[in-house]
């Protein structure tokens, strides 16, 4: 297969072509050439943080955050009524929808333990797009847990015990996998107690201070930001702050039941809240689900599938991705994985 016209390569659009071979080899080269197809070519999308186990409420939220989805809120008290049946089905539907919306992995924060686990991969199984980190309530269901997801993904640090906290960052250091968690979305929590704990990943982090976050782009741990759920609860930040000291964000879409997986959607409201809030570049935000997010799981041995999203006949600018990408005839590409 060979696609000619703006190729998305090294972390920007680019005039080229680039090659896929039978054998899973890509070749990229910045001269036009006169066969094969012509286009734009970009990489598959990564959604950095959801939550696709609440994908089957739909019902209207009502509350704060915590009413909605703290410990005993909205969200928790569906969950615990809900039919297994209901839950994996609307997963397969945010699947689709993903799918469909040119993402070809999600990194998914899986509450309800082993069953939660369970229930996702039941709905994954066509596809295997989902990076699952899960959420133990012991030390013991940790170590089980740790043997077959790719790590955890825990709550807010004042809806855990510390303890329980420190003993599952250890397990997922030694067994090289990642161990993330929700800060300071709708609240200062303790910055020393989050430092301590050396994070991975941390997703949220709208209410951290500058020296806090100083520290995170110094350590190089990155954060997964979700605009259109932090609207939805009231929520805000001007994200570009992070930028200023040199954390790589990784953008995502958050709860299922308040804003759909659709990355073209995330993007486009990212640009455009920040155009008057600190502008943030469409060069920067694509990167937020290419780039940053391969970078960050590679480093925990995770193999994505490799694939493109193609728009035939068009060549369109990093401007044109954002806020028309969504709503233009496309094509998924899979790269042959070899070995």
């Amino acid at each position: 297969m060979i696609f000619s016209g703006k190729i998305y390569w090294d972390e920007a659009l680019r005039d080229g072509s680039l090659e896929i071979s039978d054998d899973g080899r890509v070749i990229f080269s910045d001269e036009h050439i006169k066969v094969g197809r012509k286009g734009t070519l970009i990489p598959s999308f990564i959604n950095g943080h959801t939550h696709l186990g609440d994908s089957f409420i739909n019902s209207e939220p009502i509350g704060n955050l915590a009413e909605i989805v703290g410990p005993g809120g909205f969200k928790h008290r569906m969950l615990a009524s809900a039919k297994e049946k209901d839950v994996i089905r609307s997963m397969v539907s945010s699947i689709d929808i993903m799918k469909a919306t040119g993402t070809s992995t999600f990194i998914d924060f899986r509450e309800s333990g082993v069953k939660g686990v369970e229930l996702l991969r039941k709905s994954d199984s066509r596809t295997g797009m989902a990076v699952i980190l899960s959420r133990p309530s012991s030390a013991s269901e940790g170590e089980n847990l740790i043997s077959f997801t790719n790590g955890f993904g825990m709550s807010a640090i004042s809806d855990h015990n510390f303890d329980l906290l420190k003993d599952l960052r250890q397990i997922c250091r030694r067994n090289k996998r990642i161990f993330a968690i929700h800060f300071s979305e709708a609240s200062e929590e303790n910055e020393e107690m989050a430092l301590s704990l050396s994070p991975d990943l941390l997703v949220h982090c709208l209410k951290a201070s500058d020296e806090f976050l100083a520290r995170i782009g110094s350590k190089g741990i990155p954060i997964a930001i979700t605009p259109r759920s932090n609207s939805f609860y009231g929520l805000s930040s001007d994200y570009s702050r992070f930028l200023k000291y040199g954390v790589k964000l990784m953008l995502g879409t958050d709860n299922c039941m308040v804003t759909a997986p659709d990355m073209f959607g995330e993007m486009d409201f990212l640009y455009r809240k920040q155009r008057s809030a600190g502008y943030i570049s469409p060069s920067e935000i694509l990167k937020m689900v290419t780039d940053y997010p391969r970078v960050f799981l590679s480093k925990f041995g995770v193999r994505l599938p490799e694939e493109y999203t193609f728009f035939p006949d068009i060549q369109l600018t990093e401007y044109e991705l954002l806020l028309r990408g969504g709503y233009i005839s496309r094509e998924k590409i899979k790269v042959p994985m070899v070995g």
